[in-house]
């Protein structure tokens, strides 16, 4: 019980947090300070729970090698104990991050009327005047 109150309240201060942000520092909502933490947040989570089902899917490869393989030895079943955990250890996580990135989904919906779209690898975004905080430039080395 006392597990899914910290993850309810660990999504809730997720979305209070992002929620109390600024949106009326731009003319565009997307380049607003709670526009862009928001899409950093859909975008690392979904970058995370990526990372992390890979981990899973090798560990649990080599889990299964080892459990096919076993010789009954001590050493193999410390082995296959091992990788007991960081599995468990491991799905913990994606069960977290999931919930997350639902959350994050689901504030970007509401703020943008749209579903967020990952980006695409490797492709060119313009920079509009709304991206430039600054007027900043590099100085020249002396």
């Amino acid at each position: 019980m006392k597990q899914s109150k910290d993850k309810l309240s660990l999504i809730g201060t997720f979305v209070n947090s992002i929620s109390v942000l600024d949106t009326d520092n731009s003319d565009n909502l997307t380049y607003s300070t709670q526009g862009r933490v928001l899409r950093g947040a859909c975008y690392n989570y979904t970058n995370e729970l990526r990372y992390l089902n890979g981990t899973y899917r090798q560990h649990y490869a080599e889990w299964a090698i080892l459990k096919e393989d076993s010789r009954g030895d001590e050493s193999t079943a410390a082995q296959l104990n091992k990788k007991n955990v960081i599995l468990h250890d491991t799905q913990l996580l994606v069960d977290d991050f999931t919930e997350l990135r639902d959350a994050a989904y689901k504030l970007h919906l509401e703020l943008f009327g749209k579903e967020y779209v990952l980006p695409i690898k490797g492709s060119k975004m313009v920079t509009t005047r709304q991206e430039i905080d600054t007027d900043w430039s590099p100085k020249a080395p002396a």
